[in-house]
């Protein structure tokens, strides 16, 4: 008999059900902090206002996730992960709506801001709902579902409100996104029970009269919240490898806020297009976001697998693969963003066709994909205790710098012109491939210097546990302590 506090014995069916919705919850929310740069155009022209301030409204968006996918996770380890989605669904909801009736820019920049703090929570934990309804060897079709979406939503966000932009008010679009979100948080009050094990058994043991230790619960909290907040600063501050990998991480995140506000000027002053129209290309990075979930899940994840088994069969289940393994990705991640930006240097020309520096997106959306999959997974390997903070202190940095670069987009093509700026953006991303390099060659003389980093292959040194090589922190099994990958899954 399937055991209720067990979620991954219930149906088939209604697992699935949960994920889809989690699945559909997460798409609005990742979409709003581009979607907006769709309608910034007449968001200009409707409060007359400059492109610098108008561009805030992103910034602020991402700013609020900076915090917000920090407390998501603490959060859900002390009251469950379903008031944490409800609560952010309805918020995100509520306060889209202040964002679409705005009477001046100050209450929308505001309204934006919230949004980004309140929604994102859901960032944290979606991944430890995953792995509290699926196995590990269930999780491969969840995973690139989730993983598609979580890269693929901000990236294609530009396109549908560009392309209606010129036909249909701004307030409109936006009210797309708020009544899409509201759709969504009342499917997530109907159709999404507690999924984490240790909340489902405390609820039970209430029910049946028992009454928790208060001691205990104090004691946890404490712990949950400690651990949440500084542990990933602590790493930030005493890890080499989370310092260099987070810097380069952030800035290949970062870039396509900052050609969010790029494209509309290459293409405005080279083929005369509107900022609509070329919001469009940004279908071309799209497209490389699939082929990366693709590559990555039809060619890696099976070599990742091979060799683990090899590995299990040659050492008679002794070893385990080292966290290097997933570093191949993020060695083509690092040649296909250089190779995207300079193709689009050396091709963004009035006497070339715009067919050409369009497509430029593919390789940069591809690599994009392949970093955020093949980095994370090392970091869940590379840190068996730890990788949730890993996970937030990377998530934090990559959205600082989400919040600064669409404001430096502009000024920085304006004043180094357009073939300058390409060639500086190229040579930062060169930087990924001596770093993918040395972590690949002297991964594990680097992880003997570190505190956290796992120091062996060795199964009997430290506790086998299963992990995939799938979308970030959903190969973990669920555990009850923070600081580990409950949250963050």
């Amino acid at each position: 008999m399937a055991r209720l506090d067990d979620p991954r014995q219930w149906s088939k069916r209604k697992r699935w059900m949960i994920a889809l919705v989690i699945w559909n919850l997460i798409a609005p929310i990742d979409m709003a902090s581009t979607f907006y740069s769709g309608v910034q155009g007449q968001i200009q022209d409707d409060f007359a206002i400059s492109s610098t301030l108008a561009t805030f409204g992103v910034g602020l968006y991402n700013l609020g996730t900076v915090f917000g996918v920090l407390f998501g996770g603490p959060l859900s380890e002390r009251y469950g992960r379903r008031p944490v989605y409800i609560v952010s669904s309805l918020c995100f909801a509520v306060f889209s709506l202040g964002s679409t009736l705005s009477p001046n820019i100050s209450t929308l920049l505001i309204c934006r801001g919230l949004m980004g703090l309140l929604g994102s929570p859901v960032f944290s934990i979606y991944g430890g709902s995953v792995a509290d309804l699926f196995t590990p060897e269930e999780r491969g079709p969840v995973a690139a579902l989730f993983t598609l979406v979580l890269q693929g939503a901000p990236t294609i966000g530009p396109v549908p409100s560009s392309s209606l932009g010129p036909t249909i008010p701004w307030r409109w679009l936006l009210g797309f996104i708020t009544v899409w979100g509201g759709v969504l948080a009342a499917a997530t009050i109907l159709f999404v029970p507690e999924t984490q094990p240790t909340t489902i058994r405390r609820k039970i043991a209430e029910a049946e009269g028992m009454v928790p230790d208060v001691k205990e619960m104090k004691s946890s909290k404490a712990e949950v919240w400690s651990r949440a907040l500084l542990t990933p600063i602590i790493m930030l501050r005493n890890e080499p490898i989370i310092i260099w990998t987070t810097l380069y991480h952030s800035f290949v995140y970062g870039l396509l806020f900052l050609l969010l506000e790029a494209y509309p000027h290459i293409y405005d002053s080279h083929y005369s297009m509107s900022r609509d129209q070329a919001s469009l290309v940004f279908i071309a990075p799209f497209i490389g976001n699939v082929l990366g979930v693709l590559i990555y899940f039809g060619y890696h994840k099976p070599q990742y697998e091979a060799r683990q088994r090899m590995i299990q069969i040659e050492s008679g289940g002794k070893s385990e693969i080292e966290p290097e393994a997933h570093l191949p990705g993020l060695l083509l991640a690092s040649l296909l963003i250089p190779l995207g930006l300079f193709w689009l240097t050396f091709s963004a020309h009035p006497d070339i066709h715009y067919f050409f520096p369009i497509f430029s997106g593919v390789p940069i959306g591809m690599g994009m994909t392949l970093l955020q999959l093949s980095l994370l997974n090392y970091y869940i390997d590379l840190y068996p205790t730890t990788s949730a903070s890993a996970l937030a202190a990377n998530s934090a940095v990559r959205n600082i710098v989400a919040t600064v670069l669409p404001s430096v987009g502009l000024p920085l093509y304006t004043s180094l012109g357009i073939r300058n700026a390409n060639v500086l953006l190229a040579c930062i991303s060169c930087i990924g491939l001596p770093t993918g390099v040395t972590l690949y060659v002297f991964g594990r003389k680097l992880r003997a210097a570190s505190r956290w980093a796992k120091q062996s292959t060795d199964a009997g040194l430290l506790p086998h546990e299963s992990i995939e090589p799938t979308a970030p922190l959903l190969a973990q099994s669920p555990q009850n302590h923070y600081g580990g990958t409950s949250s963050f899954e």
